[in-house]
């Protein structure tokens, strides 16, 4: 499974609110978060207000049970989620030029921020569903993680959320197997 970063921009933000705003959240200045979540889009990110954070931190909590759905394979109750969440916003997709191309952009072309980042993440987890991929959402295997991370792996092997906790994880296994007698 390839990921296109600018249609599946969506997911990949999606992803990130719900790890960076709920799964883990991070002891910094929420605003601070979310501009490197945003960071995609720069627009965005200059649109950006601290009035801004309860929104998002809202919409990763509506976020949270759709993507632990997708996870564990409940699709019908995924889709019944992401019908309520495409019903209050709503995708009105639209082409504009960016950088001289043409590029449809998943959101009502003059809508404030949060309500704008919903319809492209909802969207985009939709497209998710729809094109039959709801299972390669995961969870880190890692203990004391479980961030979420979209499993590109040809085979769904992939178990944890970076390098890094994967290497702790392996790491604690090799201390543990050379302390046995």
């Amino acid at each position: 499974m390839v990921l296109d970063t600018y249609a599946d921009t969506g997911l990949l933000v999606a992803i990130d609110l719900v790890n960076r705003l709920v799964v883990r959240p991070e002891n910094v200045e929420t605003r601070a978060v979310l501009a490197e979540i945003l960071a995609v889009d720069p627009p965005s990110v200059h649109r950006l207000a601290p009035r801004h954070a309860a929104g998002f931190t809202t919409l990763a909590g509506q976020l949270r049970p759709v993507l632990d759905d997708l996870r564990t394979g409940d699709e019908d109750t995924a889709a019944t989620r992401l019908n309520k969440l495409l019903a209050t916003h709503p995708a009105h997709p639209h082409l504009a030029v960016e950088h001289g191309r043409w590029r449809l952009h998943h959101h009502p072309a003059d809508t404030a921020l949060v309500p704008m980042w919903s319809a492209i993440c909802a969207e985009a987890l939709a497209r998710f569903l729809a094109n039959g991929y709801a299972r390669r959402i995961g969870a880190c295997d890692a203990p004391g993680c479980g961030r979420l991370f979209v499993d590109t792996t040809r085979n769904r092997i992939r178990r944890f959320c970076s390098t890094a906790c994967q290497d702790r994880v392996k790491t604690a296994a090799a201390r543990r197997r050379h302390a046995q007698p």
